[in-house]
């Protein structure tokens, strides 16, 4: 593969990261505040909403960066 073909790659990733991590947080947060809505009590689902998003985009994350990282450090022996 050319550099630029591997930048390019490596840059869609990156952004799709992004994206995951910001709809894991959000989505946390907007399903807390609903069922905060609907049972009443409102600060406790929120917060575990966002808990829970921020566990679930870190870990998704981690997940998405493995690769990228194994891919740099196999670079980085072969020269």
């Amino acid at each position: 593969m050319s550099r630029r073909t591997v930048l390019l790659e490596a840059a869609f990733r990156l952004l799709i990261l992004g994206w995951y991590i910001a709809i894991a947080i959000v989505g946390g947060v907007v399903l807390g505040v609903w069922i905060d809505d609907k049972i009443g009590l409102t600060p406790v689902f929120t917060l575990l909403g966002l808990i829970f998003g921020l566990l679930v985009a870190f870990v998704g994350s981690y997940r998405m960066a493995k690769p990228l990282l194994r891919r740099s450090v196999d670079d980085k022996e072969r020269k």
